[in-house]
Parts: C-alpha cells; structure tokens; sequence
C-alpha cells in the first residue's frame, strides 16, 4: 500500500488534484493579502468600518430603517418597479393632493434640509 493511499485511508478523506490546486489558491491569497496589510491599510480599514457603524447606530436609533422597511414591502413599489410609471409635471402636481404622497415629500424635505445642515458643520 502506499504512503498516499494509506494517508487517504487513515483520514477518510480523498484527496483529489483539484484540491490541493484550491488549497494553493487559499495559500497565495493570504501571501497576496499579507503584502497588502500594513499599519495604513489596516488604520483606514478600522476607520472607515467605525464611520459604517456610527452611521449604522445613528439610522437604527431612528424610526428610519422601520419606515423604510415598509416601504420597501409595499406591493404598489412591486408594482411600480416591474412597470414604472412615467410621470411628468402634471402627474407631480396632481400628486401633490395625495396625503401619502405630501408625508413622503415632507419626510425627504426634511431628510434634504438635515443633510444641508450637516454639510455646513
């Protein structure tokens, strides 16, 4: 017997050529990702993941992700997405009696002027 096939048998696992090829590959991503990581890139990784998760923290404090949540779910966006509607000035000034369609406004003009606000600091 050889020493292969008895490793094979001790282990119960087949090792066929394709898998040493995949494992090499695992091997040279590492070496690869080894010669890209130093002290910056590792400095503005940790920074830019803190910006993500301050953000994060600050819409999860909100009731944004909520309403956006049911919004996303809402049949009539299914609708409009597989067939949207073409809307011109008219169509935008019709919309302007829909209640729905005034909150929404009024939830995107304050959402606009917040980010205008910001920009400033």
């Amino acid at each position: 017997m050889s020493d292969e096939n008895l490793m094979n048998q001790i282990s119960g696992v087949e090792i066929r050529p394709g898998d040493v090829e995949a494992v090499l590959d695992l091997i040279r991503t590492a070496r690869i990702l080894q010669d890209y990581i130093n002290d910056q890139t590792a400095h503005g990784i940790a920074d830019l993941t803190s910006t993500v998760l301050k953000l994060t923290n600050a819409i999860m404090c909100t009731d944004l992700i909520e309403v956006m949540e049911r919004a996303v779910q809402d049949p009539e966006l299914d609708k409009a997405i597989l067939n949207p509607p073409k809307i011109g000035l008219t169509g935008v000034i019709k919309e302007m009696g829909d209640e729905d369609f005034q909150k929404g406004m009024g939830v995107m003009l304050t959402l606009v002027k917040a980010i205008g606000r910001a920009a400033e600091e």
